[in-house]
């Protein structure tokens, strides 16, 4: 907290005032000093009451004065003491000096809360960037262990070695299902003496292994008996245990293959409800990587293992953001089609404030789960820095540093576009990593081919430079993958980029029967390219999966004039 000790330290030379600021972070619980002027003054050192709302009264009763500082969530108090000739105070005979003071007073318990604010908000993005990174490490150690051929048991002791390591919980349990004898058995133990009694019924719902097994819903005990009861071996001490399923999705909802227990975490720390969600994510994967490893060392047919990549595959794309996180700025449309195999199609959509909006695409080459396991990372790096940095040249240098290792290991690529369109400037910025097919539809009836400047990430270091263009009110983006033109149809023939943009500037008036207004100009533009596919390539299978967005920010009516020219170079 050294900036706000700053803060207070200017204030007391200011105002003459020992100064400090202190912190109620629970009612069971005394005060905490975050920052002071001076360490030696009576306000550091005197502990106000333990109810904040007694504040302002123990301060008043020693001469003080007690500002707030904090929120209804979590107070704090600027205690300021009796005033010293330390102080550059006004001049006796001044009129406004006490007013002024009191001013000075008021500015700088504004100014602490404001800073208070600022320095919980850094550090709670701190926390999450590092939070996501640990996910995309333990998903990325999972996909390696999926095809490594390794045994069940060698792929649980490592998947809850590294989940407890992230959690912090040095005690945990990796329990696996037994249909046979229907009992829970350990597949990997930690902090806990292996030859102790660890088989447990299924049926058991004492336990709050079977319990998760059963119910397939996570569980948490704050501690004391209920966490003895629950798990005997791990909660010995009484301390906080957490309970989570292990699932393997389906398309019928799923199926429980074991459970995963943590305890131990220092000072009893209870686990968060962000705890619960990461080991909760965490535990699927495991699922589909138990069943998967299971699947290989059975060698079932490679059609059932295809299914079940498609699976994996639809999941993730569940992670894609809805159009709507775009409003009420902007209006968008979106959606990914997978092929028959594996595939890395991706976008994201983000509200960066009121007057930008942030749309990316992305396609990573090959299929299989490599490719799945690529995009996955892809997409949680692009998320962290299309948030963290504004500028697209920057932001996508930024991912292509992130990826590189997993890019040079896997020999593969992605095409990347990074668009931020700014109603305030009116201009459309972005950047283009090999991605070719990205476009913006102007309201007069061309189309602007937004060219990239570099490769695709994973072919070359070229620098990545933004550009930008101008933006106008009735602009669309248009932006779709290699999927889109590539399709075929019965007689092998290519659909095209040309076809594809004269079905996108077709798309208006977007309007249905009785003149009512029933889609978006970006939903109707999205709908027109996919109507455009179906028919071309009838019931011919995608060789790739298809992805399309459109966005429009402005005065964009879906009443406009009807069926566009198209004046666009380059186009096939």
């Amino acid at each position: 907290m050294k900036t706000l000790g700053a803060v207070l330290a200017a204030y007391g030379a200011a105002s003459g005032r020992d100064a400090a600021l202190w912190e109620w972070r629970a009612p069971d619980r005394p005060p905490q000093l975050l920052a002071c002027s001076d360490g030696d003054g009576a306000v550091c050192r005197e502990v106000p009451p333990a109810c904040s709302d007694a504040v302002a009264g123990w301060a008043s009763g020693r001469g003080w004065r007690a500002l707030d500082a904090g929120s209804p969530h979590l107070p704090a108090w600027l205690i300021l003491g009796p005033r010293t000739d330390a102080g550059s105070a006004p001049a006796p005979g001044h009129g406004h000096a006490a007013g002024d003071a009191s001013a000075l007073d008021a500015l700088a318990a504004a100014v602490v809360a404001l800073v208070r604010r600022l320095i919980r908000e850094r550090d709670g993005a701190t926390r999450e960037l590092a939070e996501r990174y640990e996910e995309i490490s333990l998903l990325y150690a999972i996909g390696e262990l999926l095809g490594s051929g390794a045994s069940v048991e060698s792929v649980a002791y490592t998947v809850l070695r590294e989940l407890a390591q992230t959690i912090g919980a040095p005690r945990g349990a990796l329990m696996l299902h037994d249909p046979a004898q229907d009992e829970l058995y350990p597949a990997a133990l930690l902090g806990i003496d292996a030859s102790a009694s660890t088989i447990v019924s299924a049926r058991d719902t004492t336990l709050l292994a079977s319990r998760a097994f059963q119910s397939g819903e996570a569980y948490t005990e704050i501690g004391g008996e209920a966490a003895r009861l629950g798990a005997p071996l791990l909660a010995s001490d009484g301390g906080p245990v957490l309970a989570v399923p292990i699932r393997r999705s389906t398309v019928s909802g799923g199926t429980s293959l074991g459970a995963v227990l943590l305890a131990g975490r220092q000072g009893d720390a209870p686990f968060t409800a962000g705890d619960r969600k990461l080991v909760t994510a965490i535990a699927s994967q495991v699922g589909t990587a138990l069943h998967n490893a299971r699947l290989v060392r059975a060698a079932l047919e490679q059609e059932q293992l295809a299914r079940e990549m498609r699976l994996a595959h639809e999941m993730q794309l569940k992670l894609l953001p809805p159009p709507r996180v775009v409003g009420p700025e902007a209006r968008a449309a979106a959606r990914v089609v997978p092929a028959e195999s594996v595939g890395g199609d991706f976008y994201l959509l983000a509200r960066l404030d009121a007057e930008r909006t942030g749309v990316v695409i992305g396609d990573v080459s090959g299929h299989g789960y490599q490719a799945a396991l690529v995009m996955a990372l892809a997409m949680s790096a692009t998320a962290i820095h299309v948030q963290a940095v504004i500028d697209p040249g920057v932001a996508l240098e930024a991912v292509r540093r992130s990826l590189d290792d997993e890019l040079e290991s896997t020999e593969m690529s992605i095409t990347l576009f990074y668009g931020v369109i700014d109603s305030a400037s009116g201009t459309l910025r972005f950047a283009n990593a090999g991605h070719p097919h990205a476009f913006v539809l102007r309201g007069e009836g061309t189309v602007e081919r937004l060219e990239a400047h570099a490769p695709p990430l994973g072919f070359a270091q070229v620098p990545l430079h933004g550009a930008t263009v101008p933006w106008r009110d009735h602009d669309r983006l248009l932006l779709f993958t290699d999927g889109v033109p590539d399709a075929r149809n019965a007689r092998g023939e290519r659909l095209g980029e040309r076809a594809v943009l004269e079905a996108a500037m077709s798309a208006l008036p977007c309007r249905l029967g009785g003149g009512a207004r029933e889609r978006t100009a970006p939903a109707c533009t999205m709908d027109a390219i996919y109507d455009a596919v179906r028919l071309f390539a009838g019931e011919t299978p995608f060789l790739d999966d298809l992805a399309v967005v459109v966005v429009d920010r402005g005065g964009l009516r879906d009443d406009a004039p009807g069926a566009r020219t198209m004046a666009v170079t380059g186009a096939t």
